[in-house]
């Protein structure tokens, strides 16, 4: 049987990547080239096949201990401290933006003062708490969600009957249990309270489908791209008061773009 030569991508489980490049082609293909900005030094004593320790980039923070670290990882992002969520979210952004310095990361930063504290809230993070959810994170929601119409202007003349008889109209019967909903007429259009961001169209409904209160006493907005196109998303969003609007980050970004 032949023997097969192992393909250079074939990779053992434990290999790192270092801070040194290796030159791939040209004449001097397979020299090492050590960018590590020594000027002083004199790299033409080193023989061929020597190896050099390349320095170790330099640590930004200590290191937390490894059982820390575990229990840490092991415990849902919503149930951490605020300051561990802020970190997780820092790291999240070094991954996508790693193609950017670090002073253009720190401009891409969340303020820390704007990343609310969840970790109070009982229920697991799921579609299901979904509304509760809402209620624990905005403040005064009530008043700033439980919309019924705030499209519609506000009239203090009493309605007519139906079957065209004058009058004052009758007063229905009000369940002591649910509470008058407020009529918001200061809500800016286009800027909803609540943004909520899914990973695609199909998530984007069932968390629409999962918001049955805030759809029938506030306005839902849909933003993703299942039927409507970005033009008539943003014709919504710019003559319409929305409470809670949900959507997909391509679509979301195009529309702060528009």
């Amino acid at each position: 049987m032949p023997h097969v030569k192992e393909s250079g991508d074939a990779l053992e489980d434990d290999f790192q990547l270092s801070d040194t490049e290796y030159l791939s082609d040209g004449e001097n293909a397979g020299e090492r080239f050590d960018d590590s900005g020594d000027d002083d030094g004199d790299n033409s004593s080193a023989t061929t096949g020597s190896k050099r320790k390349a320095e170790a980039p330099k640590k930004k923070k200590q290191n937390k201990p490894k059982k820390a670290r575990t229990e840490e990882n092991n415990t849902p992002i919503g149930k951490r401290s605020r300051a561990s969520q802020i970190e997780a979210l820092n790291d999240s952004q070094d991954r996508a933006l790693e193609h950017l310095s670090s002073i253009e990361i720190e401009d891409h930063r969340i303020p820390e003062s704007s990343v609310k504290d969840v970790s109070p809230f009982a229920l697991d993070h799921t579609l299901v708490n979904l509304e509760s959810f809402l209620k624990f994170a905005v403040a005064s929601w009530k008043s700033k969600l439980l919309v019924k119409d705030a499209n519609a202007p506000t009239s203090n003349t009493s309605d007519q009957h139906k079957n065209g008889k004058k009058g004052p109209k009758k007063e229905e019967k009000k369940d002591p249990k649910k509470k008058p909903l407020e009529t918001s007429s200061d809500l800016p259009k286009g800027s909803p309270v609540v943004l909520i961001v899914s990973s695609s169209g199909i998530r984007s409904v069932d968390v629409v489908r999962a918001l049955p209160l805030f759809a029938e006493a506030a306005k839902v907005g849909k933003l993703f791209a299942k039927h409507l196109k970005v033009s008539e998303q943003a014709y919504f969003l710019k003559n319409t008061c929305t409470h809670v609007c949900v959507g997909t980050p391509n679509r979301i970004e195009k529309l702060i773009a528009d």
